[in-house]
């Protein structure tokens, strides 16, 4: 979640927007860093469409569809989400009957468990966009896969989903497509200027590097984060970077004999130094608080 901007924007997904950055591979873009609203991807082949993400709410899953409708023409339209948090798709099962649903099977399980209790929380904890809610289901994909799947489009356009899981969130998955350039969605595991959210006892920052590593070493040209600008491979790099700094940090000062409270204090406020227009500040700290001993792996 990208909060760049201290003033309150409902998190309305701007199809007006929609630029192609790929030969037919469209990112509706979160160019203004508005808190809650992801990068929606819209991948258009010759036999058939790849829509990635919905936005938070009905509302936006409505938008986004008729937004691919209108490049896609009658091709059938396929629905995949980078992972299971309420601004990636929660609203998703007012469109589920016009396209067909697609997740990875740990996506799936944890939405299954998780996805009432977010729901609440996030309709409790912010009353404005409650609202934004109302009509949320959580429907059954019409095809579920392990591991990775690969989709041809049609047109030399082939999407390779991929289950990268136990970074961000259990069910992480990113997709990689292969056009006239390679595009690679991250979701959330990458975000450009943002500090990253620990959200549960599942996400951690030890297997969030190594995930990290992974999504480098399938060489993208171009990166679309969960959040914040389109950009190039340096993306996954600025990001696994900060993380790898806090962690050879809390390394040095614990060999230092620092205590656990000093090392978060230090640490933490030495990546604010470093990162002063990154959004979600307060999240930092939890960088750094996941690493204190024993280091969750």
């Amino acid at each position: 979640m990208s909060t760049q901007s201290a003033k309150f924007r409902a998190p309305v997904v701007d199809t007006s927007a929609t630029t192609e950055i790929a030969d037919g591979v469209w990112v509706i873009p979160d160019s203004d860093y508005i808190r809650m609203v992801p990068n929606i991807g819209i991948i258009v082949g010759a036999r058939a469409t790849l829509v990635i993400d919905t936005g938070f709410g009905p509302d936006n899953a409505r938008a986004v569809l008729k937004e691919a409708r209108r490049l896609s023409g009658r091709r059938p339209i396929f629905l995949t989400h980078t992972h299971c948090h309420p601004e990636h798709g929660f609203g998703a099962n007012v469109v589920s009957r016009d396209v067909i649903v697609l997740y990875n099977e740990a996506q799936w399980i944890e939405l299954q468990e998780k996805g009432p209790t977010l729901l609440r929380m996030f309709a409790d904890r912010m009353p404005a966009l409650a609202s934004m809610l109302d009509g949320v289901e959580f429907v059954r994909p019409d095809i579920r896969y392990t591991g990775s799947l690969d989709m041809d489009l049609g047109g030399e356009r082939i999407a390779e989903l991929r289950e990268v899981g136990g970074g961000h969130s259990r069910g992480d998955q990113v997709i990689l497509i292969r056009a006239s350039k390679s595009v690679l969605f991250t979701g959330d595991l990458v975000e450009e200027r943002t500090f990253s959210v620990l959200g549960d006892h599942e996400s951690h920052v030890i297997p969030w590097i190594d995930r990290l590593n992974r999504l480098e070493q399938l060489a993208p040209d171009i990166v679309v984060p969960g959040h914040g600008h389109v950009g190039g491979p340096e993306l996954i790099a600025k990001h696994r970077g900060y993380f790898e700094l806090a962690r050879r940090r809390v390394y040095e000062l614990r060999a230092a004999a620092l205590s656990e409270a000093e090392i978060v204090d230090r640490v933490s406020d030495e990546l604010l130094d470093l990162h002063p227009d990154w959004g979600n500040p307060d999240w930092a700290r939890k960088t750094v608080s996941d690493l204190t001993w024993p280091a969750r792996a």
